[in-house]
């Protein structure tokens, strides 16, 4: 049974953990959740209140808890403070998307947690779709030869636009930065982590005062990556493509079992030479960002992505952002 705790609670992404963990008792615990905003704690008790989750009036309190583990889902210029203070105390870390806002204080926890054996995951949850890990499976087989061409499109609607501005007011880089990790963390496991980056960062809607529409290129090794975002979609379609010399891998929308795969040469479940739309079952018991933190935390595994990798991604990340100090808040 692994226990955790919300350090911070602002993120949308901290309803998954909740519903994971109500639906698998067994398995996984959320002892309590812990925000610095009273109005975070009153949504959340409002939209959680069939879970009855207690809540913690002090980080203190948070870490003094039963939980082995802890979620950190507050705004991204707190998350790296809530997993130093986690980490320092004793516990593991799953750790909201993207990597916080300084590069050195990033390192820092890495060398932390390797120094104390605790863990410290990314909450990048696009690992675990069935579609993805299947892209991601096929491409580290060769299955699809040399990747030489990665895109990525992951825009959020127009209608969320003037509730997420004032976020993207906080960091350089705007919407790209807080949402380009999910692909440029896929791209980095499928091309290895960039030799240059090229931004164009616009800013084209509203008071047109912050990045809210951009599109960044990835000079790889052996190809190049493409992820674009916008904040003013009409009509959602995040896709990722995945183009190799012998195969092209279609996912889309991101977050569905969808894929669409062609491959030249034969290989377990698949024909060459022709397109096959499938859809992935992900079965009784899927992997998830908690089972991988419970199964790490155990010793049954090591984590599948290292925190050098989550360290290209963030470096990255930053890149694109046009971000050169290692700083992301304004």
């Amino acid at each position: 049974m692994l226990k955790f705790a919300f350090l911070g609670a602002w993120h949308s992404h901290a309803a998954m953990h909740v519903r994971e963990a109500a639906a698998r008792p067994g398995e996984v615990e959320l002892v309590g959740m812990y925000d610095a905003d009273p109005q975070v704690i009153q949504r959340n008790q409002e939209q959680w209140a069939e879970y009855g989750i207690p809540i913690f009036e002090s980080i203190e309190d948070a870490l003094s808890s039963p939980a082995k583990a802890v979620v950190v889902e507050g705004h991204v210029y707190q998350n790296l403070d809530y997993a130093e203070r986690a980490l320092a105390a004793g516990k593991h870390v799953l750790l909201e998307k993207p990597a916080g806002v300084d590069l050195a204080q990033l390192e820092r926890l890495h060398q932390l947690a390797e120094g104390e054996g605790l863990m410290l995951q990314m909450a990048y949850m696009w690992r675990y779709n069935p579609a993805v890990a299947e892209m991601l499976r096929l491409v580290r087989q060769g299955c699809v030869g040399q990747v030489f061409m990665y895109r990525g499109h992951i825009p959020k609607p127009i209608g969320w636009h003037k509730q997420l501005y004032g976020e993207f007011t906080a960091y350089y880089g705007g919407v790209y930065f807080e949402m380009a990790g999910h692909l440029v963390d896929l791209m980095v496991a499928m091309m290895d982590e960039p030799l240059t980056v090229h931004s164009v960062l616009g800013k084209h809607y509203g008071a047109r005062t912050e990045v809210d529409n951009a599109v960044v290129v990835h000079e790889c090794r052996d190809g190049i990556g493409i992820v674009d975002t916008t904040a003013m979609q009409s009509g959602m379609d995040r896709r990722i493509e995945v183009h190799g010399t012998q195969g092209t891998l279609l996912h889309e929308p991101i977050g569905s079992n969808k894929l669409r795969v062609f491959l030249t040469q034969a290989t377990e479940g698949y024909q060459a030479g022709e397109w096959q739309e499938v859809e992935l079952n992900p079965g009784p018991a899927p992997p998830s960002l908690l089972r991988e933190l419970a199964a790490c935390i155990r010793g049954e595994k090591r984590p599948d992505f290292s925190l050098a990798h989550d360290r290209a991604v963030q470096r990255t990340l930053f890149k694109g952002c046009g971000i050169t100090d290692g700083r992301a808040l304004r």
